[in-house]
């Protein structure tokens, strides 16, 4: 008895069964969805007798890490002789995961994806493809992590993933991008494969952050919006009227906005220190609308007004009253564009009116977008100068006035 149990830890020590070591695999920082285009390498390896057969409709692309010792350049697409810390590996064909399985024949060490960080999908195949078609995959298979936040490239999706130099892995580089958010109103609230997946079963119109690739840099440019009922892209916000956006929402944590000065004409910038805003449904018989309440503090950070007084609490005033009248102004437009160009609800109307208005919804939910184009909204603004920094001897005198 005693040297069965002498014996008996050491089962526990013999380790799973399906372990696979880490060195062994080929771990997955980003995935690339591309309508298809075949790389230089899939065109020489094809030219040389690497055929299969395939319909060419789509192109997947995996950045995978690489040992810092490893360096090498990208088998996907050709790359520099710089040693990088990724390599990017494409394939073109039919069926995703045939492609997945297919890369497995170049590489030793096969696919593993399950602490991928980072979704990018070409604008050419989110507006030839429904997006139900092609992400079916990202559902079925439990080694897709559900975590990984979604975005949409104008362009080709794999150019996103290769960036001049070598220091860092652009998947992680756009994941640690979102984390900007506090700074800019141009940068959206993360869309994960969770999140994307109940905008694919309510079939409700949605945005995605856009990523555009220039001079080997990446850079967050507006949104993608994808229409509920096609499910395909059918156009994009540019950054300042994505901005507008996020003001409606409320999902601010930062930004600024750029005024100008009516009595001079001069430029100003406020920066939002704390932002509250509202969507308020109104119905009367078959008409629905809706009211826009936002409520701002923030700062006049730069002000381009020469003006002996402009430490004035009167002056301060005025240029909220500007910011406020900006603000109007930018989502006015935007919602113009949202409700009569694209007629699709990317905001988020429909909740409200769900919430408030419950028997409403039911009837107008299977035309909303239709009606949602329809809908008069008016918007009402109220910022206010809390802060005016420190520049200059004015601050000192509007503080401490002298003495007799």
């Amino acid at each position: 008895m005693l040297a069965i149990l002498a014996l008996l830890p050491m089962t526990l020590l013999t380790g799973c069964w399906s372990q696979r070591e880490i060195d062994d695999l080929s771990l997955v920082a980003g995935i690339a969805l591309d309508k298809a285009h075949e790389t230089k390498v899939e065109k020489a390896l094809t030219k040389n007798g690497a055929a299969r057969k395939k319909e060419d409709l789509i192109s997947i692309t995996y950045q995978i890490f690489t040992s810092s010792s490893g360096g090498g350049q990208g088998k996907g697409g050709g790359g520099s002789s710089e040693q990088k810390k990724y390599e990017n590996f494409t394939e073109t064909g039919d069926l995703l995961l045939e492609s997945t399985r297919e890369i497995s024949l170049r590489t030793e060490r096969p696919i593993f994806a399950q602490h991928f960080k980072t979704l990018v999908i070409g604008d050419e195949l989110l507006r030839t493809t429904p997006i139900r078609s092609f992400m079916d995959l990202m559902y079925r298979e439990s080694e897709f992590r559900p975590s990984a936040l979604v975005f949409v490239a104008r362009g080709l999706a794999r150019e996103t993933f290769e960036l001049k130099g070598a220091k860092e892995i652009p998947a992680f580089r756009i994941l640690k991008m979102v984390d900007n958010q506090y700074k800019s109103t141009r940068i959206l609230p993360s869309v994960s494969l969770t999140k994307l997946l109940t905008f694919l079963q309510s079939k409700s119109s949605f945005l995605l952050q856009a990523i555009v690739k220039g001079g080997g840099e990446i850079k967050f440019a507006g949104a993608g919006i994808v229409h509920g009922q096609s499910g395909k892209l059918i156009g994009f916000l540019d950054e300042d009227e994505l901005s507008s956006i996020t003001l409606i929402t409320g999902n601010v944590r930062g930004g600024v906005v750029k005024f100008a000065d009516e009595e001079t004409g001069q430029k100003n910038l406020y920066e939002i220190l704390s932002y509250k805003s509202d969507i308020v449904p109104h119905v009367e018989g078959d008409n629905i609308s809706f009211e826009v309440r936002i409520e701002a503090r923030g700062r006049l950070s730069e002000s381009w007004v020469m003006n002996e007084k402009s430490f004035d609490d009167r002056f301060l005033k005025r240029q909220g009253q500007y910011a406020a009248k900006q603000l109007e102004r930018n989502i006015r437009q935007t919602l113009e564009k949202i409700q009569k160009r694209y007629k699709a609800d990317v905001i988020g109307f429909n909740k409200e009116l769900r919430i408030h208005e419950p028997k409403t919804w039911d009837k107008v939910k299977s035309q909303w977008d239709q009606k949602f184009s329809q809908a008069e909204v008016r918007v009402h603004a109220k910022t206010t100068v809390t802060e005016y920094g420190a520049s200059g001897s004015k601050v000192i005198e509007h503080r401490n006035p002298p003495g007799p």
